[in-house]
């Protein structure tokens, strides 16, 4: 399983910027989901990922903003690494920051998506205690 993230991890981190990097990303997060990867981090990734999702999907703004993406992908990689998190959270608040302040056009859209993905995550953090108590 950890072979796999990082096979994800790397085909984000070694290509250019594109569209279909949405799918290599979408992938990432479901073997995290499913490695149950610590919250408070995912949740970081959750918001990075939607963010870079974003981006990825309009050719313009993958041009104007692949060094964005690419500090994007570099940051999720630090949060899957072994660097101390209280270290890479600046980063994480960085990539939001230059997002929500430069490029978003609806803030609140993109809080409620990031809402509604911690929500799932929480049902299914909360699902997986559940099962292995009643057993």
């Amino acid at each position: 399983m950890l072979k796999i993230i990082d096979f994800y991890l790397n085909q984000l981190l070694d290509s250019k910027p594109s569209p279909h990097q949405k799918i290599i990303l979408a992938n990432l997060i479901a073997e995290l989901k499913e490695l149950k990867f610590p919250k408070e981090e995912l949740v970081d990734i959750l918001s990075i990922s939607i963010i870079i999702n974003y981006l990825l999907s309009d050719a313009q703004l993958i041009k104007m903003y692949t060094p964005l993406i690419k500090d994007a992908y570099q940051t999720i990689s630090d949060i899957l690494g072994d660097a101390l998190y209280h270290k890479i959270e600046p980063k994480v608040i960085a990539v939001e920051d230059e997002f929500y302040r430069n490029i978003c056009p609806d803030k609140r859209q993109f809080q409620n998506k990031l809402s509604e993905e911690i929500r799932e995550l929480l049902i299914l953090y909360s699902n997986e205690k559940y099962s292995l108590h009643s057993n």
